[in-house]
């Protein structure tokens, strides 16, 4: 398992990788729109809906995807490679939302931790779909909202191993109701974005198998029996992450000071440069 998940890493490192060097600092969007379009427009909610509550975004990625969520009162964001987001440069470390290192399968959270729990684009990157379902039935409050887009019906991946069926939502159905359940065919090649935009809904009729995005928004009607009551890890993954940014920050801070250093002793000389010719131009005129 360790050998399948470094593997998928790298992966997933190299294309976040070329992203940051193409864009520097990267955009807080997916497929060309702000990433609050997925969690306003597509699942039917309201700026409103998130007031002080707790959103969890399970797969994040480094763009940011919940710092338009200035009203919730918490906004997490999950992901194994998250040490390594800060690695890259891409503005990831001066986020407002919290970054969380840890897999879907084993949340490092208590239950009934999150009024909003979410997982876009991310669960066909799962190591283990029955364990992360699992824990998103345990971290969700009762009458929270869950919502899901995937791509089904995939060929396996490095980067997506997981195939997703359409019968996604029967996993859920013990503890969850299913608020709403969408179907699209995938006409555009470029992307979540553009399917959903322009929706084209899944023949059903048509019985050829073939690649879909599946929209779920589910809410939680009662509690979970499988729930751990696991405690918050501030342990070993929490406090490294605390670290890695103190650390990075001091790096970039060090390197600020050096600059600065620089900068000074050379407009110093050149003010030095300045004088010495003033005085020689007044020498000449007095002689």
């Amino acid at each position: 398992m360790q050998d399948e998940n470094d593997f998928k890493h790298r992966h997933e490192l190299k294309f976040w990788s070329k992203r940051v060097k193409d864009e520097k600092t990267l955009k807080q969007i997916s497929g060309g729109a702000p990433y609050e379009k997925f969690y306003i427009n597509d699942f039917n909610l309201t700026y409103e809906d998130y007031m002080d509550k707790s959103i969890l975004d399970i797969g994040c990625g480094p763009r940011g995807s919940l710092e338009w969520a200035d009203m919730a009162s918490l906004r997490v964001g999950l992901d194994p490679l998250v040490n390594d987001y800060f690695k890259l440069g891409g503005g990831t470390l001066f986020h407002k939302m919290h970054y969380v290192r840890g897999y879907s399968e084993d949340m490092p959270f208590e239950d009934e931790t999150f009024d909003f729990v979410f997982s876009i684009n991310s669960l066909d990157h799962v190591d283990d779909l029955d364990e992360t379902v699992s824990e998103i039935k345990r971290v969700l409050k009762v009458g929270g909202i869950c919502g899901i887009i995937v791509d089904t019906n995939h060929k396996p991946t490095p980067m997506e191993p997981i195939t997703i069926d359409l019968d996604l939502k029967d996993r859920f159905l013990d503890v969850f109701e299913v608020i709403e359940e969408r179907v699209y065919e995938v006409i555009y090649k470029t992307g979540f974005r553009d399917n959903l935009d322009n929706p084209t809904f899944y023949d059903f009729e048509n019985k050829e198998e073939r690649p879909s995005i599946l929209l779920l928004k589910f809410r939680k009607v009662k509690e979970f029996e499988g729930g751990s009551s696991k405690k918050l890890k501030h342990d070993a993954d929490v406090f490294n992450n605390l670290n890695e940014e103190v650390r990075m920050l001091k790096k970039q801070n060090s390197k600020l000071k050096k600059e600065n250093k620089k900068l000074n002793k050379e407009l110093n000389a050149f003010k030095n440069r300045k004088v010495v010719k003033y005085v020689d131009k007044l020498a000449r005129i007095v002689k």
